[in-house]
């Protein structure tokens, strides 16, 4: 089920990206457990969860983009665990436009970082 849930979002994502402007364009690319896009325009994520235990941030640009870093892993979206790429998905498909905190490991320590209504949705649902 989740995977279907996950095939619908990135199917709805690439439709939304597909009338691409003719200043950009979006490549996007996503399993149960990566999400990759980039833009024309030098915007550009890449998270991955293969072992299950979070979701780490490969690449972000522009780097530190809403407070997150190359090298974080996500372990939670608003105190909701999230141990799969699909997990994040999910989340912010019942949560579009809502603020969120998520739990980050950085380094040795668990930081949170709020972001704004709409962020979370912008960085998994890109638009050219």
């Amino acid at each position: 089920m989740r995977t279907l849930i996950l095939l619908g979002a990135l199917a709805a994502a690439t439709a939304v990206a597909l009338p691409a402007q003719a200043d950009g364009y979006l490549k996007i690319h996503g399993t149960r457990d990566n999400l990759t896009w980039h833009t024309s325009n030098g915007r550009a994520l890449d998270l991955a969860s293969p072992e299950g235990k979070g979701i780490r941030i490969n690449r972000i640009e522009p780097a530190g983009h809403d407070g997150l870093r190359q090298g974080d892993v996500i372990v939670a979206a608003d105190g909701q665990p999230v141990a799969h790429v699909v997990d994040l998905t999910i989340f912010v498909n019942a949560h579009l436009q809502a603020a969120c905190k998520l739990t980050v490991h950085r380094g040795q320590s668990n930081v949170q970082v709020a972001l704004p209504a709409g962020e979370l949705a912008a960085l998994v649902h890109p638009s050219p």
